[in-house]
C-alpha cells in the first residue's frame, strides 16, 4: 500500500517518488496544457514566460520543479520536527496536491513562488531557540519578497513573518526591523530599475490592477473534477480535525510549527482575494500547509486500511479526471 510504503524513510524513495510523480504527470507529456493567466509578475515575465513557447521544455521544467519542491518540503518537515517522525509523506502529498488536475501540470507563477516561500518558511522554522536570528529574519523576508515577483498575491503572506517571529522567538525589535528590510530590499532594486527605464507608472499600474474586483468566475467543470474535489475536501477536513487534536499532545517545537502553519494556511486563503483569476494554480500556495496537515493525518491515523483506501480513491479520481476527455 502506498501510504504505508511512503511512511518510511527509505533512501529508495528518492527514486520511486519521481516515478510516482511521472504517473500523475503523464497526461502533460501526451498533451501539453497551456498556461493562460492574464496577469503575471515581474520575474515571471523575464525568467519563465519564454518557456511557454516550447511546450515540452515547459512541461519538463515544471515537472522537475515540483519534484525539487517536494524533496525540499520533506527536508523542512523532517529536519525541523514539523511532524512527529521522519517520513516521505509530505513529499508524496505535495506532489499529489500540485498535480491534482491538468491545469496544474505546466509552468505557472504560483508554482515558482512556492520555491521561495519554502525557503522563507525554512528560515523561520530554523530560527527557533537561536540566540540571535538576524540573518534568518532578513532571509525570510527577502525570499518572501522574491516570491511576490513571480506570483504577486503571495504579498499577502508578508504578515506571517511577524507571526513566525512571535511564535518562534522572544520579542526582539531588531529582528522585526531586519525582516522588514529583507522584504523591501528586492523592491528597492526593482523600483530603481523601473525608474531608470522610465516605466515606474507601468509597474504601479500592474500592481494596482490586482486590487480591482474580478469578474464573477464561471465554474464550468466536468463531473469527474467535482468528484475529485469532493474526495480531496474530505481528506483536507479530516486532516484539519487531526491537527487540532494533535496540537495538544505534540512536543513544544512541533506544536509551535503546527500553530504557525495554521496561520500560514489562513493567509494563503486570503491571497485568493487578489488572485488574477480563480483557477487551479492559484491554490498552489495551499499545497504547502496541506501537504503537512495531510501527512500528519495519514501518519497518525489508527485505521490504516481506511487511509489507504481514501488515498487510492483520491489518486484514482485525479487520473480519471485527467484522462476523461479521451473517453
Amino acid at each position: 500500500m502506498l501510504i504505508r510504503f511512503f511512511k518510511n524513510n527509505n533512501p529508495s524513495l528518492f527514486v520511486l517518488l519521481p516515478i510516482f510523480a511521472l504517473v500523475l504527470w503523464l497526461i502533460s507529456f501526451i498533451d501539453q496544457p497551456q498556461f493562460t493567466e492574464t496577469k503575471t509578475a515581474f520575474l515571471y515575465n523575464i525568467v519563465l514566460k519564454p518557456l511557454n513557447a516550447v511546450p515540452y521544455l515547459n512541461t519538463i521544467f515544471a515537472f522537475l520543479l515540483i519534484i525539487g519542491e517536494a524533496f525540499l518540503i520533506n527536508l523542512i518537515a523532517n529536519e525541523n520536527e514539523v511532524i512527529t517522525r521522519r517520513t516521505f509523506l509530505p513529499a508524496l502529498l505535495y506532489i499529489v496536491f500540485m498535480s491534482n488536475n491538468e491545469a496544474m501540470l505546466t509552468v505557472n507563477p504560483s508554482m515558482f513562488a512556492n520555491l521561495f516561500i519554502l525557503f522563507s518558511l525554512n528560515k523561520l522554522f530554523t530560527s527557533f531557540r537561536k540566540n540571535t536570528a538576524f540573518s534568518n529574519a532578513f532571509d525570510a523576508g527577502f525570499y518572501l519578497s522574491i516570491a511576490s515577483f513571480f506570483y504577486f498575491p503571495s504579498i499577502i503572506l508578508f504578515p506571517i513573518l511577524i507571526v513566525g517571529l512571535i511564535i518562534f522567538r522572544t520579542f526582539n525589535w531588531r529582528e522585526w526591523s531586519i525582516s522588514f528590510i529583507g522584504i523591501i530590499t528586492p523592491y528597492c532594486f526593482v523600483l530603481t530599475y523601473y525608474l531608470w527605464a522610465n516605466q515606474l507608472k507601468t509597474f504601479w499600474n500592474n500592481i494596482t490592477s490586482y486590487f480591482v474586483l474580478h469578474d464573477t468566475p464561471s465554474f464550468n467543470f466536468s463531473s469527474s473534477f467535482y468528484f475529485m474535489a469532493i474526495v480531496m475536501a474530505i481528506i483536507i477536513l479530516l486532516s484539519l480535525g487531526t491537527i487540532v487534536r494533535n496540537i495538544r499532545s505534540a512536543s513544544q517545537k512541533t506544536k509551535k510549527n503546527l500553530i504557525f502553519l495554521n496561520w500560514f494556511f489562513f493567509f494563503s486563503i486570503i491571497s485568493f482575494s487578489i488572485a488574477p483569476q480563480l483557477s487551479s494554480p492559484c491554490f498552489s500556495i495551499l499545497a504547502i500547509p496541506l501537504s503537512i496537515f495531510t501527512a500528519n493525518y495519514f501518519l497518525n491515523m489508527k485505521k490504516e486500511l481506511l487511509g489507504e483506501l481514501l488515498f487510492l480513491l483520491f489518486i484514482a479520481t485525479i487520473l480519471i479526471n485527467d484522462f476523461s476527455k479521451y473517453f
